[in-house]
C-alpha cells in the first residue's frame, strides 16, 4: 500500500538520492563541467598575467602583515596536508639551491594574492621560518638535521630568505571564465576543481562568509532534508549562491561600470558572469545590507518548508496526494522558488493550499518543465521561471 507524503520517515523517502555516498542535485552539469571544453574565444585584452620573482623573506613578510596579503588558507585546497618530512625535504632542497616548480597566484581587486598552486609549498617555508619544526632524516644535507631556522648560521639562513621563487599572477580583469581554465590545468594532477571550489578561493570575505552560514542554518538544512551534510564540494554553497544571484539580479541591485558610469548590470546568460558579479556585491556592501540579505534568505527558507514542505525544490510524481517517485533537488526550482517565497505573505495559513498547489502545478507545467531540460541558464529560460513565479506571486497577494 502506498503512503502519504507525510507518512514517510526520512530515511526511506531519500533512498532513491540522499542515501548515496555523493550528492545529486539537477542541473549541477554547469557547476561541474570544466570550462576548458567552452568554445569561448577570449580577447587578448580581457588576460593579464603577470610573471615575477619574489624572494621566500618578502612573501612572509606579505603573510604576516594585517590584514594578510597573502592568503594561504583557501577552503577550496583540498589536497591533503604535506606530511613533515615533506617539508623537510623542500628545506633541504633551497638550502641545496635547487629549483622549486612555479607558483600561481591570484591577485584580487584589493591587491591580496590567493595562493593557486604552491599552497603546500609556502606553508612549509613559512612554519620553517617561524620555528615550527626542525630538519630531520635529511639525506644530503646532512648537517643540519636536528636545526630549527634559528640554529642556522647567518649565511644559510640568508640563503632562505633569499631564495627566489619564480610565480605566475593572474591579474585583474581576467574573467573568471579564463581563471576557472587556469585553475583547472594548474590543478589537474589532482582531484578537478569545480567551479564554487574556485569561486570560493577566487572571493573570499563577506561573501564566502555568509554562503558558509546559510549552508548550516537550520532553515535551510531543514527544507533540504539535511542531505548536503555529507557534501564536500561545496554544491550547498552553489545553490546558495545562484538563489543570492538571481534574488540581487531581479531586485536591481547589481550594478557594473560602464565606461565610468554605473548601469544596472543585464544578465546575458553567462552564469559564471553573474555569480562572480555577485560575490563582488557581498563583498562590498556594508554589515547592515548583507544582514538584511541574510535574514531575507533565511526568511525564504522558512517560507518553503512552511508552504511546500520537504519536496519545494523537488519534481515529484503524483497520484492523487501520494508521492510516487521523488528526485533530487533541482537547482533551478531551488533559486526560483525561493526567490518566489521572498515575495509571498509570511506563513500566511489561509494561503497554504493555495501556494502549494499552484507552484505543484507550475512545476509539473509542461512549459515550465521544457525550461530545465536543456540550456537552463539561457536568457529567456531564466526570464520565463522568473514571470512565471511571479504570476503566481501576484494571483496570491490579491488574495491577501
Amino acid at each position: 500500500m502506498e503512503q502519504s507524503e507525510k507518512e514517510i520517515g526520512i530515511k526511506d523517502r531519500n533512498k532513491d538520492y540522499n542515501d548515496i555516498e555523493e550528492i545529486i542535485i539537477e542541473g549541477e552539469e554547469e557547476l561541474l563541467n570544466s570550462s576548458l571544453h567552452s568554445k569561448s574565444v577570449y580577447p587578448m585584452k580581457q588576460l593579464k598575467i603577470d610573471k615575477t620573482f619574489y624572494t621566500i623573506f618578502e612573501l612572509k613578510r606579505k603573510f604576516d602583515k594585517q590584514p594578510p596579503i597573502i592568503i594561504l588558507d583557501s577552503d577550496f585546497q583540498r589536497k591533503d596536508v604535506w606530511k613533515i618530512q615533506q617539508k623537510r625535504e623542500l628545506i633541504e632542497s633551497v638550502l641545496m639551491g635547487l629549483p622549486l616548480p612555479i607558483f600561481y597566484f591570484n591577485e584580487d581587486k584589493k591587491g591580496r594574492l590567493v595562493v593557486i598552486d604552491g599552497r603546500q609549498r609556502l606553508t612549509a617555508l613559512f612554519e620553517y621560518i617561524g620555528n615550527k619544526f626542525e630538519l630531520k632524516n635529511l639525506k644530503i644535507m646532512s648537517q643540519y638535521n636536528g636545526k630549527k631556522f634559528q640554529d642556522l648560521d647567518p649565511i644559510m639562513k640568508t640563503k632562505i630568505e633569499d631564495y627566489q621563487i619564480f610565480s605566475y599572477i593572474i591579474q585583474p580583469p581576467t574573467p573568471d571564465t579564463v581563471k576557472f581554465d587556469i585553475f583547472d590545468r594548474v590543478n589537474r594532477g589532482g582531484t578537478q576543481l569545480n567551479k564554487q571550489e574556485i569561486r570560493n578561493a577566487l572571493y573570499q570575505g563577506n561573501a564566502t562568509r555568509v554562503l558558509e552560514r546559510l549552508s548550516k542554518t537550520e532553515s535551510f538544512e531543514n527544507v533540504t532534508e539535511k542531505v548536503f551534510k555529507r557534501d564536500t564540494r561545496m554544491k550547498d554553497k552553489y545553490i546558495i549562491s545562484r538563489f543570492i544571484a538571481y534574488y540581487l539580479y531581479f531586485n536591481n541591485k547589481l550594478k557594473i561600470t560602464i565606461k565610468e558610469k554605473e548601469e544596472n548590470y543585464h544578465y546575458q546568460g553567462d552564469i559564471d558572469e553573474l555569480l562572480g558579479i555577485t560575490m563582488e556585491y557581498l563583498n562590498k556592501i556594508e554589515k547592515e545590507e548583507l544582514l538584511e540579505i541574510e535574514e531575507t534568505i533565511i526568511r525564504s527558507f522558512e517560507q518553503s518548508i512552511f508552504y511546500l514542505g520537504i519536496n519545494a525544490f523537488r519534481l515529484v510524481e503524483m497520484k492523487g496526494e501520494r508521492v510516487i517517485k521523488r528526485y533530487p533537488i533541482n537547482i533551478n526550482i531551488f533559486e526560483i522558488v525561493s526567490y518566489g517565497m521572498t515575495k509571498l505573505p509570511y506563513q500566511e495559513e489561509r494561503l497554504r493550499e493555495k501556494i502549494k498547489i499552484s507552484i505543484q502545478n507550475l512545476k509539473e507545467s509542461s512549459e515550465f518543465q521544457k525550461t530545465l531540460r536543456t540550456s537552463r541558464d539561457n536568457i529567456s529560460n531564466v526570464e520565463k521561471r522568473y514571470y512565471m513565479m511571479m504570476e503566481i506571486v501576484e494571483e496570491v497577494n490579491l488574495l491577501y
